[in-house]
Formats: structure tokens, C-alpha cells, sequence
């Protein structure tokens, strides 16, 4: 099997599951960034540690659902089929902790957090937004894709489940 048809079979991997809508995905991942930041707050360096940990491992919380992921009704998946991962996770957020990253520098790092941090953020988004998947730079990289969360009684009419 050539190269590209192993691509194209792994990214049709769910086909019957629907795509992270464009919207929902921003506002999970504000969500995410909104916990973050919160986390920023603790005192000292701990606070940092805790922000950075949180972003870049959010998405291997049980089923690939951070709690904006919960909130939205999405979830990170794979493309090899594999459960999410904290090295999968890592490496899907990495640009998203760039601005993070940036602020710790001494003396210039908040100019390049709000600069090059806010330039690489809008990178993503773009991505996000133009990508035929939905894929932005972190989930190219990470070979993983957003979908919507689908429960077992998602199938069931409303009138037909049980309280």
C-alpha cells in the first residue's frame, strides 16, 4: 500500500462521525484557555508548571475530552485509532503553549507572547478554519482529528429513553 492511500485511509477513519464544528471548537478551546489561566494564578512557579502542564495535556483526559472539549460536545480522536495519549496531547498543543512559552523569557517575553504568540495562535485558527478536516497545524502533526462526542443513547429519540 503506497504512502498517500494509507493517508487518505487514515484520515477517513470516521467517516460516520461528524467534525468538530468550527465554532465549537473555538469555544472549547477558550474554555480550555480560560482553566489555564486560572491555573496562572497559583502563586509562584507552581502556577506556571500547572498552566503549561494543563495545556499541553488537556486532551488525554479520559476519551480525549478537556472539560471545553465536555462542554462542547467534542472530542479528540486519533487517526491510527489509538486512544489519546499524554504524547499525543503534548505534541497537538504545542502551539497553542507557545504564547506561554514566550512570557517566560526574561525582559522581552511578554512583547513576544503578544506578538509572535498571538501570531502563531491566529496561524491555528486559520488552519482550523481553511484545513478540508479541520485539522490545524497541532493536529497535523499529531495525527489526531476533532469530532463531535456521540453517546450510545445519542441514537435513541428523545421520547424513547428512559429517565
Amino acid at each position: 500500500m503506497a504512502a498517500g492511500d494509507e493517508f487518505r485511509e487514515r484520515r477517513e477513519l470516521d467517516l460516520e462521525a461528524r467534525r468538530g464544528r468550527y465554532l465549537a471548537r473555538l469555544v472549547g478551546k477558550a474554555a480550555d484557555l480560560i482553566v489555564a489561566l486560572s491555573l496562572w494564578h497559583i502563586p509562584g512557579a507552581a502556577g506556571v508548571l500547572a498552566c503549561l502542564f494543563y495545556i499541553l495535556t488537556c486532551d488525554a483526559f479520559p476519551g480525549g475530552r478537556s472539560p471545553g472539549k465536555r462542554l462542547t460536545g467534542l472530542k479528540v480522536v486519533r487517526l491510527d485509532r489509538e486512544a489519546m495519549d499524554y504524547q499525543a496531547s503534548m505534541v497537538r498543543n504545542l502551539p497553542v503553549a507557545v504564547p506561554v512559552l514566550l512570557y517566560l523569557i526574561p525582559a522581552i517575553g511578554p512583547l513576544l507572547a503578544y506578538t509572535l504568540g498571538a501570531g502563531v495562535l491566529l496561524v491555528e485558527a486559520y488552519l482550523g478554519f481553511y484545513d478540508p478536516e479541520g485539522q490545524r497545524a497541532g493536529d497535523t502533526i499529531a495525527e489526531t482529528l476533532v469530532v463531535e462526542f456521540r453517546q450510545n443513547s445519542d441514537a435513541n429519540p428523545v421520547s424513547d429513553r428512559r429517565a
